[in-house]
């Protein structure tokens, strides 16, 4: 279960959380457990192993968070197995159901930023991204996009040349030129696979491309749906070394590669977080993740207590 979300190396994180949420909503209604201790059991291990397959997505997270939450009320509750599944089963289709709204509810908030006539500088790809494009466009803003390759899954590409079928001319540039380039741009707009109190997570390229616009002069925003957002210390390594075959497959004696995906960036770099309920800064950052709960049993998952091997 969850292998194809697990090798998925290029899919937004909005995309791979519909798809998660579905698969979870296929797991409950396939379940025969004939007790509410073993439904529990089922729904705990797929949600276990849906974290590992995605540890560093902060969406994935907060789905796991959500789906046990209401699963351990309604068992606590006392209903049979069959409402509880129901009941999970309709928290999982409403979590894939809804994320397309909550997308261009985003795209409205962030629209208005979208430089007419300008150029906007991105890395990587990013439905929440999209969406501020898109209703960018819907609103007669004419703009164009400088986007790199995002090596070493190359998602970039797929990106970019997705976005002329919205009517954004695109221009695509190797990853070490983006930074350079991004002084002829009016606008940088990333997307997020974590934003935490002080810092966001995104695809590695992110960090020095934010930079660069610093020592330029232009505005940096990150478009995230809510939930994108998560405490540090529960999100997961951004800092992970991956196949290191992506890069070079046999390298020579001497030779270490190290294969990241992810780098942190602070939030003190940039202007906003763009989100379905508005625009936030930093400080309001911080207060909505405090307002997040977090189910009891997503924390035995993320922070397993260690075994006692004495005797």
């Amino acid at each position: 279960m969850f292998e194809a979300i697990a090798k998925d190396s290029t899919s937004s994180a909005s995309v791979l959380t519909r798809l998660a949420a579905r698969e979870l909503a296929e797991m409950v209604e396939a379940s025969d457990a004939s007790n509410p201790g073993v439904f529990w059991e089922e729904l705990r291990l797929a949600c276990h192993e849906l974290v590992r397959a995605k540890r560093e997505m902060a969406s994935i997270i907060s789905l796991v968070s959500q789906v046990l939450s209401v699963a351990e009320k309604s068992i606590l509750s006392g209903v049979s197995p069959d409402t509880a599944r129901r009941i999970v089963y309709m928290e999982c289709s409403k979590i894939w159901e809804s994320g397309e709204t909550q997308l261009e509810e985003l795209g409205l908030e962030g629209a208005g930023l979208v430089p007419a006539g300008g150029a906007v500088a991105t890395v990587s790809t990013s439905e929440s991204v999209r969406a501020v494009l898109a209703a960018a466009v819907r609103n007669g803003v004419e703009c164009n996009v400088v986007i790199s390759e995002s090596r070493p899954s190359s998602e970039g590409i797929e990106f970019g040349t997705s976005l002329p079928a919205w009517g954004i001319p695109v221009t695509l540039v190797v990853d070490a030129a983006l930074p350079r380039l991004v002084e002829q741009c009016q606008l940088v707009l990333v997307g997020a696979d974590a934003v935490s109190e002080n810092d966001f997570v995104n695809k590695v390229g992110t960090y020095p491309l934010v930079l660069a616009a610093k020592e330029a002069g232009v505005p940096v925003y990150v478009a995230a749906l809510l939930d994108k957002f998560i405490a540090e210390g529960a999100r997961g390594r951004p800092d992970r070394v991956w196949d290191p075959n992506e890069i070079l497959a046999s390298p020579p004696p001497g030779v270490t590669v190290e294969n990241r995906y992810f780098e942190r960036v602070p939030l003190s770099l940039i202007e906003g977080i763009i989100t379905e309920e508005g625009i936030l800064n930093a400080e309001e950052v911080a207060a909505k993740i405090s307002m997040r709960p977090v189910a009891p049993a997503l924390l035995e998952i993320l922070f397993p207590r260690a075994v006692n091997t004495s005797s």
